[in-house]
């Protein structure tokens, strides 16, 4: 099933009608007939931040779905009227207890996340500590420092194996 083939809603969101897939309208996407609302499924904008200190990389152990147990960077959502660095040292900061400095812009990856495969668009960025001791906080079990070739294969999300590859190889951006 393609992006244009899921829908979030069933119903507009601001009449409550019910929506329909017209391949003459709406570039075939879900669409309220009564309001003109468009679901185009536009991806939530969220952050990964590879926090280094001392050469090493941050990984932090998901307490909650999706993906608990497993390896994320730290990162998330972004709250309305936030950049997307102020995200990225915000999000650091409620899960780890650390102070950063975001330090590079990688690029921009494409996913899902979770049961409903929410359509995201994650905006990776590097960081360095400036104060504070890392304690899991927030949605994080556990935090633990890895080595740039020692990180796992098997990570949260789809789109961080590229964010892995990047650290092993330590250069240039993602694409």
């Amino acid at each position: 099933m393609s992006m244009t083939e899921r829908s979030l809603y069933s119903f507009c969101p601001y009449d409550g009608e019910p929506l329909v897939m017209d391949p003459r309208q709406h570039e075939g996407r879900p669409g309220c007939r009564r309001c003109g609302f468009v679901d185009y499924q536009n991806p939530r904008p969220c952050v990964d931040v590879v926090v280094f200190h001392d050469d090493k990389v941050l990984l932090a152990r998901r307490a909650i779905e999706p993906a608990r147990g497993m390896w994320d960077f730290p990162g998330g959502f972004s709250e309305a009227g936030e950049t997307a660095e102020e995200t990225a040292v915000r999000e650091v900061l409620e899960e780890t207890s650390l102070q950063v400095r975001v330090t590079g812009y990688l690029g921009s990856l494409p996913d899902v996340y979770g049961d409903r495969q929410l359509p995201i668009l994650s905006l990776c960025f590097t960081a360095e500590v400036l104060g504070g001791e890392p304690h899991a906080q927030s949605d994080v079990a556990d935090l633990a420092w890895f080595g740039r070739g020692d990180l796992p294969e098997q990570m949260a999300f789809a789109h961080q194996k590229q964010l892995v590859r990047w650290c092993k190889e330590g250069r240039g951006g993602l694409q």
